[in-house]
């Protein structure tokens, strides 16, 4: 059993290695293909020239910035599936 569990460990640290390149190199591709990604600007961030700063992204609507405006939309509530399944079909019908 203790066999199982030491494979298992490294296993799923293989898996999880795997997953992350997967992803980034899908995003990379992805971008490419698309034409949405800026290669000079991944190449700087990558080497660490122009390293990532969260702080010099724009605010937006989730919350990002204190002052950002307060939302329009009013979402249903939950745990009340009737009223939210007839705002729904109120929504659909206007």
């Amino acid at each position: 059993m203790g066999v199982i569990v030491g494979i298992d460990k490294f296993m799923s640290e293989c898996r999880a290695l795997t997953n992350f390149t997967g992803n980034a190199v899908a995003t990379l591709l992805i971008g490419k293909w698309t034409g949405e990604i800026d290669l000079d600007q991944a190449r700087a961030t990558l080497s660490g020239q122009n390293p990532f700063d969260e702080l010099s992204l724009e605010p937006d609507f989730h919350g990002a910035s204190t002052n950002a405006p307060e939302a329009d939309v009013v979402l249903p509530d939950p745990h009340n599936t009737m009223a939210a399944e007839g705002q729904a079909k109120a929504t659909i019908g206007s």
